[in-house]
């Protein structure tokens, strides 16, 4: 019986163990992403946002507000808040920066960095266990929310990556809400969902790591109609499909 009891003590300790590890790497990690000096210029120039990626992170494909990245054969989303931007700029809602409630995160870290223009934000990182053993990586910041899968042994890095990327990019507000003011909340639903299920070859498919459910970060939802009050279609969204090139503003905007 003494056996048994010290057995499932040492059982106990090892668990602890195992979580105070996980949630000291993930701290860690975000810690030293958000002090690194920044003296980067953007590469990525899109219509709405810019921002860097250091040499290592590939670009896998993107629209106007959405990027994959592979790091590590690793993937994982850039997307930018658009209905929580507008909702912002025209209602003056408060906008948080906090992980999806009533999920059972394994880590979470919060904290604030400095972005390349000197403002300083606020973030969270999580990390949630995921099927086939990953784990589903997590960081929410002002303007973007980063997801991803990983190993639980390269889960902090990628939430230290995506930190880093979120610094250096910059966000023309004025230009997002001349684009979605109109049509932000069924564009911003529609576009997540077609992004989850692209098919990414080399890795799988990337809505393994979301829940069986649409999953809805900011701002309400209409999906009373497919049209828009200025006759556009749904299907007109304006989506950027150029992967390989720099992307800059046109001159008609």
């Amino acid at each position: 019986m003494r056996k048994i009891t010290l057995l499932l003590f040492c059982l106990c300790l090892c668990g602890c163990s195992a979580q105070g590890s996980l949630d000291g790497r993930l701290q860690a990690a975000c810690t030293q992403a958000s002090a690194l000096t920044i003296n980067v210029h953007a590469d990525n120039v899109k219509d709405l946002y810019s921002y860097y990626v250091e040499p290592g992170v590939g670009r896998r494909n993107s629209t106007a507000s959405s990027n994959v990245f592979v790091l590590d054969n690793q993937e994982f989303i850039m997307n930018l808040n658009i209905a929580e931007i507008v909702n912002v700029k025209l209602y003056d809602q408060t906008q948080s920066v906090t992980l999806p409630q009533g999920e059972r995160w394994l880590s979470v870290s919060e904290g604030e960095f400095a972005d390349v223009q000197g403002r300083t934000q606020k973030y969270a990182a999580g990390l949630m266990a995921a099927a086939n053993g990953q784990v589903m990586v997590m960081v929410k910041t002002l303007y973007f929310t980063f997801t991803g899968l990983s190993n639980e042994t390269g889960a902090p890095a990628l939430a230290g990556e995506m930190i880093k990327i979120a610094r250096t990019a910059t966000v023309d507000e004025d230009a997002v809400l001349k684009a979605y003011s109109s049509r932000t909340k069924i564009s911003y639903v529609k576009e997540n969902l077609n992004l989850f299920e692209d098919e990414i070859p080399e890795n799988g498919r990337l809505e393994e790591m979301m829940p069986n459910k649409p999953v809805h970060t900011g701002g309400d939802i209409d999906q009373s109609g497919e049209t828009f009050d200025d006759g556009t279609s749904a299907d007109d969204l304006p989506l950027n499909e150029n992967d390989d090139d720099i992307q800059t503003p046109s001159e008609s905007e």
